[in-house]
């Protein structure tokens, strides 16, 4: 199976998911106080650089952030919430479209990456879900098995639907395990 595809995340993106998990009402008057502007990059009569920019402003939220929930910012990992192994694609090969878009800042939110966190992303992705559920990746096995099952069964000839079911079966013979027999002592 190929890997899926995963559009890079824009730096605008990325301020206005943390912008809402900070709850912040106008993001888009803060975003556009930020974007850099050549003349802004000096105050004017003092002539000092002030750090200005998408890649400013994330620093900072990011810094704010990992300290309101307790962490560092490095600990921080964007997640797509549902994984994009569980969105509805459409199109082929690299132009795969997924349904909520991939880069949609609706459903993507920053957690911490460590299972020493409260609501880990490793933990979500890898072990459990969130809330005792089933983790991404578990889901993401069930929903290819649902999948193959269908194609088996939309099959039209009853001879072709026995051999795919029993295709693990056939695949070949098993072979005995390697180990040696005790010796049997002579008299």
């Amino acid at each position: 199976m190929s890997r899926l595809y995963r559009p890079p995340i824009p730096l605008e993106v990325k301020c206005r998911v943390l912008l809402r998990q900070l709850g912040e009402i106008f993001p888009d008057r803060v975003i556009d106080d930020n974007r850099f502007r050549p003349d802004d990059a000096y105050m004017k009569g003092i002539g000092v650089f002030v750090p200005r920019g998408l890649g400013a402003l994330h620093a900072r939220l990011m810094d704010r952030f990992a300290e309101l929930i307790g962490c560092k910012p490095e600990d921080l990992r964007l997640d797509h919430d549902p994984a994009l192994g569980l969105r509805e694609k459409t199109g082929e090969g690299k132009r795969t479209v997924y349904k909520p878009a991939a880069n949609d800042p609706e459903h993507l939110i920053y957690r911490p990456h460590g299972a020493e966190y409260e609501g880990s992303h490793d933990v979500k992705t890898r072990i459990r879900g969130e809330r005792g559920q089933f983790s991404d990746v578990a889901l993401m096995k069930r929903e290819r098995r649902r999948q193959k099952r269908a194609e088996i069964e939309d099959s039209s000839c009853p001879v072709e639907r026995f051999l795919k079911s029993k295709q693990k079966i056939r695949s070949g013979k098993t072979k005995w395990p390697k180990r040696s027999f005790p010796k049997r002592k002579k008299k």
